[in-house]
């Protein structure tokens, strides 16, 4: 039977409860497994909206069967913090906390024994890229899996820079004072980390209105990082320093995926980059006719037939065989 808890792991700067889920199963085992190991999942949405209810459900309870303990934080979103202030920094704090913290939870809780040594991390478009950021930390994860991510964001000539118009249709916008009151939270200066990613036929509320103009105007990464220090974000500036340091990682990516900063190309770019540093076991899944976020559509849940699903256990299997 699969069950969950919601933790804090994290308080931000004003007191603001940062949660995670963590999703297990009693019934699960694996080679004989006396303690579980630990899967960090974190969700896409830019690093400017999104939360933990985006968690691939047919994944999570696959890794929970697995005898995974999965762990979905939501994390500071921009602009209230910079990317290197609360996503970041709150991917780094989530890692530790599952490493640490979790175990005597769960034991103390729920009887459950997990091992925090044994920790991989998995992610989805900017989630992926906070994946991939925690190979650059002194602990890195057993192994990853990076779902269309974001990458060479220090490379200011690539997509992560460029106008981008793919998105659905929104305004420019430079915002009113009322709107930027509305978007940041003021006077109150709350930082949020859950905000919904806008969908199909919904009316776009002000963070969606100007999170879109930023990207249409090429300014998404100097929004999330005003400084424009991009090497203090982007996992591809520590390729060569980690080299074969690096954790076996596994890529899946669309060939469709025009996103700015994903796309094939940057991920074979990536592939070619970490293994020329020396990283031993580093693969890529690529899949023909398929854009970003594809597994937020039919056919790519554990279990379907196709290629995307096809994709997507590889990508479980090579975590559960890493780890």
């Amino acid at each position: 039977m699969i069950q969950s808890h919601d933790f804090t792991y994290k308080e931000g700067d004003n007191g603001e409860q940062l949660s995670t889920q963590v999703i297990w199963s009693n019934d699960s085992s694996y080679n004989g497994e006396a303690s579980k190991p630990i899967v960090l999942i974190f969700h896409g949405g830019g690093l400017v909206v999104g939360d933990n209810s985006r968690r691939p459900d047919s994944q999570v309870n696959y890794l929970a069967k697995q005898n995974f303990v999965v762990v979905v934080p939501n994390y500071r979103l921009c602009p209230q913090v910079t990317a290197l202030a609360g996503p970041f920094a709150d991917a780094v704090t989530a890692s530790v906390w599952s490493r640490n913290t979790l175990p005597s939870l769960l034991k103390d809780s729920h009887d459950i024994a997990v091992d925090g040594a044994r920790l991989a991390v998995m992610g989805y478009s900017a989630g992926g890229t906070l994946a991939l950021w925690l190979a650059t930390q002194p602990s890195p994860p057993r192994s990853i899996a990076s779902f269309f991510p974001a990458l060479y964001l220090s490379d200011t000539t690539s997509t992560a820079h460029q106008p981008y118009a793919g998105f659905p249709p929104a305004p420019d916008f430079e915002p009113t004072q009322e709107n930027l009151d509305s978007l940041l939270n003021r006077p109150s200066g709350q930082q949020i980390s859950a905000f919904p990613i806008s969908a199909q036929g919904t009316a776009l509320q002000p963070r969606h209105v100007w999170f879109f103009s930023q990207i249409r105007k090429g300014a998404w990464m100097r929004a999330c990082q005003p400084d424009e220090k991009y090497d203090l974000i982007d996992p591809c500036a520590h390729f060569a320093e980690k080299g074969s340091q690096w954790p076996p990682t596994i890529f899946i990516q669309g060939d469709k995926d025009d996103v700015p900063g994903c796309g094939i190309a940057h991920v074979k770019r990536a592939v070619a980059d970490l293994e020329a540093a020396g990283a031993a076991n580093v693969k890529m899944e690529a899949l023909e006719g398929v854009p970003h976020m594809f597994t937020a559509f039919p056919g790519a849940d554990v279990g379907d037939p196709g290629r995307k699903a096809e994709a997507v256990q590889t990508a479980l299997d090579f975590i559960r065989e890493n780890v």
